[in-house]
């Protein structure tokens, strides 16, 4: 079986490697606070949220969760959107095609959101920070497009930060 069933460690597990991640990459700027709740909710789950700083989108707040196999990824691109709904599905299932580990998909309250799923054992500090740069370049990628086409009238793109 690719992802078992995790063991009573596997949130300790977790979150060392996380912990581990976030001193290595503090420095860099792009990783703000993580949070983590020390317990399961009533599902018998455990959260942390990795807050990063965007190019396009200030705060990227990436949420992980330790399922019973798995560690689920998720963060918000966009809120829902109100306009040119077509061109912005279009313009997210083409771009979903592009996407490596991580995928579009649209939130309960219509929200877009970028997702994946790691094995609990696939978790290693070098696969989280893979993950956790695909979120934060797939975000800053998406973000503009998605918000000028879904939220027109209410999103203007600012002019780039990035320096040379």
């Amino acid at each position: 079986m690719s992802a078992p069933i995790s063991g009573e460690r596997a949130p300790l597990e977790l979150d060392a490697v996380i912990n581990e991640w976030q001193r290595l990459w503090r420095e860099n700027g792009f990783v703000g606070d993580v949070e983590h709740a020390s317990h399961a909710d009533d599902k018998g789950q455990y959260h942390w949220m990795i807050r990063l700083r965007g190019e396009e989108k200030d705060v990227i707040a990436l949420w992980l969760t330790l399922r019973q196999r798995t560690v689920f990824l998720e963060t918000q691109v966009m809120p829902a959107a109100e306009e040119n709904l077509e061109a912005l599905y279009k313009f997210l299932l083409v771009k979903n095609a592009d996407l490596r580990d991580l995928h579009l998909a649209i939130g309960p309250e219509q929200g877009i959101y970028l997702v994946g799923h790691i094995a609990v054992g696939e978790v290693t500090l070098e696969r989280l920070d893979e993950l956790v740069g695909a979120t934060l370049h797939y975000v800053d990628e998406i973000f503009p497009t998605a918000m000028s086409l879904g939220l027109a009238s209410l999103y203007r793109r600012r002019p780039s930060r990035r320096t040379l």
